[in-house]
């Protein structure tokens, strides 16, 4: 199941995921890292201050081919369109790679012409590939399918995520809207520029898991600013009373005798942090993570947890319900 030996890996793109996934590799006694690559030229040539002991930072995925690589952890957009060239030129030179790109988590949601393309490319060269994460990725999807297994009847799922943006890196309490005004933060969600990615792939998939088939038609996602009742400290600033201080987005879909309801909510200041799946049939099943999966470091397990199983993948582009399950081997 797992690939045994040491495994080479590249990480590509360096910001706080991916410089924290170069440095999980590097503490894995199975993993070694041959290379980094980022396109911004101030880093071209040099270590990071961050990885000391990693290898000098390339501009492009060729440059770190003499070193032989296997695997390539791919963290640098959410969208399956702009990793594509990223993933041909993976594919090209045999590279199987996992990305936290969230729509490449279920990529046939939104672009299935495209991902059918880069299937039938990685199969060619018989490498997989693999959009994972925590949300999406697990929380929101993985998981209800897996506590559906002990069930016979599914009539809904219910998710709710809540966590707290305080606890979480810069670049995610800006993707939340946090020390926006709410005009603003409408402005930005009405041309697509702001919140968190991939909860309509979530509803994807889980539906898939079920049995059906979740269209992007049929799914309704709803975006809205959550606003602060208090005085509240960011990482980017101090957040007023009547500021943006996080968001909410919700995703529902109906399908044959099956409701999906997800709701996510990232804010700075939640205080009922907290996993939850609800399972509603003839025998309900609830389970609760007290305190919500930490995004963060979970983002980076369940990365570096899936690249030691994608040499031993049936070649192709993949989704987590089609591997084995990437379980912790540390």
């Amino acid at each position: 199941m797992y690939f045994h030996g040491m495994l080479n890996v590249i990480v590509i793109g360096l910001g706080p995921i991916g410089v924290n996934a170069a440095r999980a590799v590097m503490d894995d006694p199975g993993m070694k890292l041959v290379g980094l690559v980022d396109i911004d030229p101030a880093k071209a040539g040099k270590r990071l201050t961050d990885l000391p002991k990693g290898p000098k930072v390339a501009i492009d995925i060729r440059s770190t081919l003499s070193k032989k690589p296997r695997v390539a952890i791919v963290t640098t957009t959410s969208h399956f369109v702009n990793i594509v060239p990223t993933l041909r030129e993976c594919i090209k030179h045999r590279l199987h790679v996992v990305s936290s790109c969230e729509e490449m988590s279920f990529p046939s949601f939104k672009n299935k012409k495209l991902a059918s393309q880069i299937d039938t490319e990685a199969k060619k060269r018989r490498v997989a590939l693999l959009g994972t994460g925590v949300n999406p990725g697990f929380v929101m999807d993985l998981l209800p399918a897996i506590l559906s297994s002990m069930v016979t009847e599914v009539k809904g799922v219910k998710v709710i995520r809540r966590l707290d943006a305080a606890k979480r890196r810069l670049p995610l309490q800006a993707k939340v809207g946090a020390t926006m005004t709410p005009g603003y933060f409408n402005k930005l969600a009405a041309e697509g520029k702001i919140g968190h990615m991939g909860i309509g792939e979530s509803v994807a998939m889980l539906a898939a898991a079920l049995g059906q088939q979740a269209k992007p038609a049929g799914v309704k996602i709803v975006l809205e600013p959550v606003i602060a009742d208090r005085v509240m400290e960011s990482r980017l600033g101090t957040i007023e009373p009547g500021m943006v201080c996080g968001m909410r987005n919700t995703a529902s879909w109906s399908g044959k005798d099956l409701n999906i309801e997800l709701d996510l909510t990232m804010a700075i200041g939640v205080e009922d942090a907290q996993d939850r799946v609800e399972i509603i049939g003839p025998a309900p099943l609830t389970a609760t993570i007290p305190g919500s999966t930490p995004g963060d470091s979970a983002t980076v397990a369940s990365l570096i947890n899936a690249a030691r199983l994608l040499p031993t993948v049936q070649p192709g582009l993949k989704t987590m319900l089609d591997i084995p399950v990437a379980s912790c081997r540390r």
